[in-house]
């Protein structure tokens, strides 16, 4: 498995490749390197960066996906590599859409985005919440629980607001937007390295412009990214209180590459553990049985700092 994720966040960064490495060189004339091999995703979070085409070439060869934010750091969207066939079967089983095997499918993602939301709450310190009843009740109501979950969270915080989605004018907002479009990023990769069609999702409609599979199999992660905006609060209080963008993006980068989880007793960083998930999704797909779809459980990862190994890289 790779190990990284390179957040651009140097203003006028030119980038190009030789002898399977990725060398970034800024203004002033230092010049960073890594292997692409290396690499899962890349992420431009800043302006004036430069690729030459060959550069972006071998990335998407590689199957690196990019993630192209605006000044704001807003993700506004992917360079990605070509969608493939691995498995036939698996993708002839997805274009089929099995109605049935979906309702199941979507069922478990769904409740572990919400057993996760839940934990998190637990995680964070709050002390009454009833969403692991309404998680037993034979209709979820996916607004309703949501409604609940933002309004316990953000007051938790200290900041009572609405979750806002695109465009966010908030701070908080605009922090877990980021958060989750790394999530995605991740998710996107794997999709097409397991030959999955992002357009053919398994909850949400397929639309112009969407990617309706990478939104439905993110749902779980998405509260891994609720905790580690919490953590950065607290830890990082100065920062989040003077709207530092840039602290959060490290903040962020740093959390999905020091916190781990345990699968089949081996211990992989959470970036690492989308790639376990989106495989037994694929899995799942090749025999319509969803008995063995793994769900990351964000109270079970646990904090792990190597200083001298895997870091995360930071231009």
């Amino acid at each position: 498995m790779t190990y990284h994720i390179l957040h651009l966040t140097t203003p006028d960064t030119f980038l190009y490749t030789e002898y399977g490495l990725l060398f970034c060189e800024s203004n002033d004339g230092t010049v960073n390197k890594i292997a692409i091999q290396d690499l899962k995703a890349l992420v431009v979070a800043t302006h004036g960066v430069k690729f030459t085409n060959n550069c972006l070439a071998k990335l998407l060869e590689n199957d690196v996906i990019i993630l192209h934010c605006n000044n704001k750091y807003q993700p506004t969207g992917w360079s990605l590599p070509l969608e493939r066939i691995v498995r036939p079967k698996v993708f002839q089983n997805q274009i089929e859409q099995n109605p049935e095997f979906e309702k199941k499918l979507w069922k478990i993602i769904l409740q572990g985005k919400i057993y996760n939301q839940a934990e998190t709450l637990d995680l964070i310190g709050v002390k009454e919440h009833n969403l692991y009843k309404l998680i037993e009740r034979p209709l979820i109501s996916e607004g309703n629980i949501a409604r609940q979950y933002w309004s316990k969270y953000f007051t938790h915080i200290g900041n009572p607001m609405n979750r806002e989605y695109k465009c966010a004018d908030t701070y908080e907002n605009g922090c877990l937007n980021y958060g989750y479009a790394i999530i995605k990023t991740l998710i996107y990769r794997s999709v097409i390295v397991h030959g999955l069609i992002a357009g053919l999702g398994i909850h949400h409609s397929s639309k112009y412009k969407s990617t309706p599979l990478v939104y439905d199999l993110m749902e779980p992660y998405r509260p891994f990214v609720d905790y580690y905006f919490y953590q950065f609060t607290v830890k990082e209080s100065k920062s989040y209180e003077n709207n530092d963008f840039k602290a959060w993006s490290k903040f962020i980068a740093d959390s999905i590459k020091n916190y781990r989880l345990i699968i089949n007793d081996y211990s992989y960083k959470i970036v690492d553990t989308v790639d376990i998930y989106i495989e037994k999704i694929a899995d799942a797909y090749l025999t319509f049985d969803t008995s063995k779809v793994y769900i990351p459980q964000v109270k079970k990862q646990y904090l792990h700092i190597d200083k001298h190994r895997n870091r995360e890289y930071e231009e």
